[in-house]
């Protein structure tokens, strides 16, 4: 019963970590408080800017993402 609960959460995980890279590679803005890539995670502008409100942050185009 151990192993099966085990084997249980790894597949939830393995399926959590897959399906956020994936919707990762879709979004179109990034939000960036600091030097280098961002936080690449935001489908709308409004989405990103409801996010970096409060805090010193800006957003941008994530160009980097796959078409």
């Amino acid at each position: 019963m151990r192993r099966m609960m085990i084997a249980i959460a790894l597949i939830g995980l393995g399926a959590a970590l897959g399906s956020s890279a994936e919707a990762a590679r879709g979004a179109r803005f990034c939000l960036k408080n600091s030097a280098g890539p961002g936080d690449c995670r935001y489908f709308s502008y409004r989405q990103c800017m409801a996010s970096a409100s409060g805090i010193r942050a800006t957003c941008v185009r994530n160009y980097g993402r796959r078409r």
